[in-house]
């Protein structure tokens, strides 16, 4: 015998047993389970309100919803994204910064070691950067 078809015989056995009750005893099911479910309605609240954010600690007690105190702490949610956005730009920043410079030192090495394409030497642009390097010094 499956599940199925052993719920089926459970519910023709319940069917079969209801209509043997009386109506006394209908009706006062009918009136309890009325009742037991006006009674969940009014202990179950109608939302639940979550925290987006919730920081934890080692041995401090929970962030409470209504305390005065807790509202940095609620406005921490929004300022810990931007700080880590604003970090990842200076990193990111530095990191072009060095890759330049590094570019900038293999260029100048090779023309040291006179290693250097020719066509640099009549480009414009390497001139123009000859001369910013000069001015810098």
């Amino acid at each position: 015998m499956n599940q199925d078809e052993f719920a089926f015989r459970v519910r023709q056995a319940l069917n079969e047993g209801a209509e043997r009750l009386d109506y006394k005893t209908v009706l006062r099911l009918e009136q309890a389970r009325a009742a037991a479910l006006a009674r969940k309605r009014r202990a179950s609240p109608a939302t639940v309100r979550l925290p987006a954010l919730q920081l934890a600690g080692a041995g401090t007690p929970p962030v409470e919803d209504g305390g005065g105190g807790s509202r940095w702490l609620r406005g921490f949610g929004w300022v810990a994204p931007l700080l880590l956005l604003a970090i990842g730009f200076v990193a990111i920043g530095q990191w072009q910064k060095e890759a330049e410079i590094r570019r900038l030192a293999a260029l100048d090495f090779a023309v040291l070691l006179d290693e250097g394409p020719l066509d640099a030497y009549a480009d414009r642009g390497f001139g123009a950067l000859l001369q910013a390097e000069r001015h810098a010094q």
